[in-house]
């Protein structure tokens, strides 16, 4: 299998200029894995099948299923009021506050903005000391009303996990999901990552036209439960093959086959040509569904695709910020080559030049400020982003949106190629909200 992809893995790199990448994949129960590159351009040190890589957002998994787990065990309900156990959630909508549900959280459908990563230090009281922060964080829409990535909700998850558990939040996800899948090496922590072969994030100074590492490498504690865990892409499929087996692996069980098919199953509408389950995003390909999620930190990008129908799953690991414009290829051949699955193509039309005026202009949330402008048959976007984890404000790479109907447009460019971004109208036709990469950009 790794023979197959290998041409196809080394060609992403180098277009990309991505220092190393590192795969795992499953096929109707023969695994391989494979690793190529370097873990930091400083040392030249390769990659081999155990160096730990960040794994961003895919963490998110990981606290939906210890939260599971405490569903299992009646601690826990995803429909009662997060309220019930924080009553000091500072949220700062108060008619909000008191319906958001554990639900609303592991769907991205709260409705207030999340990406929020302020370092509250690393003692065992950080994600206490995190949430009580949360005050000033603007809620953008009605609970269960819309769609909109939110990093802080998982945050928040995790701290109600702490809660019912009585005790740190890694030390039970330590207990009750890493222990029981063997997964010896996972961690949060960056004194432990340093015990084991692990790589250092990069990215690209676009005007010096090379690569440097990226700093600060850990992510602040208190936002583990959204995307805090180092791992490897073996370690990312046993707990994928666990989630497959609905909840059970080398006869050891982690949740109950009904919470591990209830994650998976449809919760809402998310993106265009994408929904959600709890935790999980969902597409489908030829028909069948594929389970999976992405993640990105400072310096690295990870992607993890699951077809549980056909018993295939592929863990794909990268320390460049350009990491993900690389997945797509290496996953698709993959699906292509083995449970031999593809996607759609997008089609497009052509909307009139007034169409696109109005839908033209500055949108902005605190990440980013887009600025999109009518070109024939499209928008043309440039992008101004705010990188959270070390401040820096950079330009993102240009690209053209193309309409698939009058409000979805599917990006093309050299780094988002293949992105789908929506508009959400107002009642009067004028634009409410510009979505992209999951999040609400407002009309400046």
């Amino acid at each position: 299998m790794i023979e197959q992809l290998e041409s196809v893995v080394r060609e992403q790199m180098a277009e990309w200029d991505i220092p190393s990448i590192s795969l795992a994949i499953w096929d109707r129960g023969e695994q391989e894995q494979g690793a190529w590159g370097a873990a930091s351009i400083a040392t030249g040190q390769q990659v081999i099948d155990q160096t730990l890589f960040q794994i961003g957002s895919i963490s998110k998994i990981f606290t939906t299923t210890l939260i599971m787990t405490f569903v299992d065990d009646g601690k826990l309900d995803l429909d009662t009021p997060v309220i019930n156990w924080l009553p000091d959630l500072p949220l700062a909508d108060r008619d909000a506050r008191q319906s958001i549900t554990l639900r609303h959280l592991v769907t991205h459908m709260a409705g207030f903005y999340g990406d929020r990563f302020d370092d509250h230090g690393r003692g065992d009281d950080a994600l206490q000391r995190k949430i009580a922060a949360l005050g000033d964080l603007p809620q953008q829409t009605k609970p269960g009303e819309l769609w909109t990535y939110c990093n802080a909700g998982f945050d928040i998850a995790g701290r109600v996990c702490e809660i019912v558990g009585d005790d740190a939040f890694e030390n039970l996800m330590r207990k009750r999901v890493f222990d029981p899948l063997q997964l010896d090496t996972i961690t949060y922590f960056p004194d432990e990552a340093i015990r084991h072969p692990v790589a250092v994030g990069h990215e690209r100074d676009r005007d010096r036209g090379r690569n440097l590492i990226s700093d600060p490498w850990p992510l602040p504690r208190c936002s583990n439960p959204a995307g805090g865990i180092s791992a490897t892409p073996n370690h990312l499929l046993r707990f994928a093959r666990m989630h497959m087996n609905d909840g059970e692996l080398d006869g050891v069980r982690v949740i109950s086959a009904a919470r591990t098919q209830e994650m998976r199953s449809f919760q809402t509408i998310a993106e265009p040509h994408r929904t959600w389950g709890l935790g999980w995003q969902r597409t489908v390909a030829s028909g069948v569904d594929v389970i999976g999620h992405t993640g990105s930190t400072n310096g690295f990008c990870a992607g993890l695709v699951t077809v549980p129908e056909r018993e295939f799953a592929i863990a794909i690991l990268t320390n460049h910020d350009d990491g993900a414009a690389a997945h797509p290829k290496i996953s698709r051949t993959a699906m292509d080559a083995f449970p031999g699955l593809r996607y759609d193509e997008p089609t497009f039309i052509d909307l009139p030049a007034a169409a696109l005026e109005a839908l033209a202009g500055v949108y902005k949330h605190e990440l980013a400020t887009t600025t999109l402008t009518p070109v024939k048959n499209g928008l043309a976007a440039t992008v101004h982003r705010h990188n959270p984890f070390d401040d820096k404000e950079v330009e993102g790479i240009p690209y053209t949106l193309r309409p698939t109907a009058k409000t979805v447009f599917v990006a093309e460019g050299k780094s988002q190629n293949g992105s789908y971004a929506d508009f959400i109208l107002n009642g009067d036709g004028s634009v409410r909200f510009y979505r992209f990469g999951g999040r609400l950009g407002y009309p400046a």
